[in-house]
């Protein structure tokens, strides 16, 4: 693909070919382009290299004539690859005001899946900035799970709206849930959420009980400004704010982490490698005893991403610190430090980072026994509440995005033992 910065003069738009911009379109992605910068090129022509003819991205091109750019980053349709052409055309469409709502709900679901495609750390709240629906999170959620019901129950498909499809889909897919779950005895969502708070876990913690825990596995955000470094590692959370001060917020839980842990207990902390020795002394400082080697979870069994696939291998292994308060009892004992589980298919992912919930049954085997509560402070898509839940251990967990935490719900629920 050829990407070039095109002087926004050199470029006509053929009349017989584009309907004139909506305004509305073009504002929302003026805020875009303001926000974030250019996200995706526009597609351009020529026979002589000189003048240039629009073929897709109409919006765009207004957007930053109005905001005085004199260049936009375009690429040649003749060396742009069908999957990127597929990406644009279906972008363009979702801004269209004209489409109907089952056109638009299936944009977004396809465009969402291509962006997964390309890009194995993709989510939901990118996909919404891409089209200029920042804060409009949740109908890219919705697109996704209304195309899937469709897939099983057409029907969906002829309802008047999409407010009406969407009930008619929840309906469905809670029909479903209720038969998988049909005369067995598991755990109310009520219950789950009385043990799944949602907020934010530097407050929240304070207000756990002392001694209440007996260990603690989490995976915070990695404070490495993930966002703008997608690659090098699937850790972090693309909604949570990523940065080093963020990060450092987030260790002044340290003295509390300490406080809620059994006289007698664990905390497992993954990270970055970038704020190993950082964070390795914070918790020493507070009272935790830190083992020098951390624990590794080897998934190159999934995708290996590098940003400079030329210079480097790809990232194919997390760290996280084992730490332990007083003079706990490893239940199963001389396991490897490194542990090797496949990572979570990006088919079957629902949120940006999911670890697999075999990694954190793996490690509370190892550290609890049943009935002992385990906690995860950055619950995400819940699945270490889940193996918890799984290995009949007491759980507990704060969340601070409530589409998260309803992923995390059906998860727990869903791993819970039957009788």
């Amino acid at each position: 693909m050829k990407v070039i910065d095109l002087p926004i003069e050199y470029i006509t738009v053929p009349k017989e070919r584009f309907r004139p911009a909506h305004e509305q379109t073009v504002e929302e992605i003026m805020d875009s382009i303001t926000r974030f910068g250019q996200l995706q090129p526009i597609i351009v022509e020529s026979d002589n290299g000189m003048d240039w003819t629009l073929v897709d991205g109409l919006h765009r091109l207004v957007a930053a004539s109005r905001l005085g750019h004199g260049t936009i980053c375009a690429v040649e349709r003749n060396e742009t690859d069908p999957l990127f052409l597929r990406e644009m055309e279906l972008e363009t469409n979702i801004r269209r005001k004209e489409m109907t709502w089952q056109e638009r709900t299936y944009a977004l679901s396809e465009l969402h899946k291509i962006k997964q495609a390309q890009n194995p750390n993709w989510g939901t709240a990118q996909t919404a900035e891409l089209v200029g629906a920042s804060g409009r999170l949740v109908e890219v959620s919705e697109a996704v799970l209304i195309t899937k019901m469709i897939e099983l129950f057409p029907e969906i498909g002829s309802a008047k709206n999409k407010a009406k499809a969407l009930v008619m889909a929840r309906t469905k897919a809670k029909l479903l849930t209720n038969a998988a779950d049909a005369s067995k005895n598991i755990i109310d969502y009520d219950e789950i959420a009385e043990k799944l708070w949602e907020g934010d876990s530097v407050e929240l913690i304070k207000r756990v009980p002392s001694e209440s825990i007996h260990a603690i596995i989490t995976d915070p955000p990695f404070g490495i400004d993930f966002d703008n470094k997608s690659a090098g590692s699937i850790s972090g959370m693309s909604s949570y704010t990523d940065d080093e001060k963020s990060y450092e917020r987030l260790l002044t839980m340290a003295p509390d982490l300490h406080r809620v842990i059994c006289k007698d207990g664990w905390l497992i902390w993954f990270l970055g490698i970038s704020w190993y020795e950082h964070v390795k002394q914070t918790f020493r400082s507070v009272g935790f005893t830190v083992d020098e080697i951390p624990i590794i979870w080897d998934r190159s069994e999934g995708t290996t991403i590098t940003r400079y696939p030329n210079k480097y291998f790809g990232r194919a292994y997390d760290i996280a610190l084992h730490c332990h308060k007083g003079e706990p009892d490893m239940v199963i004992k001389n396991r490897p430090n490194i542990i090797r589980v496949a990572p979570v298919e990006n088919a079957e992912r629902e949120l940006l980072v999911e670890r697999p919930v075999g990694l954190y049954q793996e490690l509370i085997q190892r550290l609890t026994h049943p009935g002992q509560r385990v906690a995860d402070f950055f619950v995400g898509s819940g699945a270490c509440l889940a193996a918890a839940a799984m290995l009949r251990r007491d759980f507990f967990g704060i969340e601070l995005s409530p589409e998260r935490r309803a992923v995390a719900m059906q998860k727990i629920r869903a791993h819970i033992p039957r009788e």
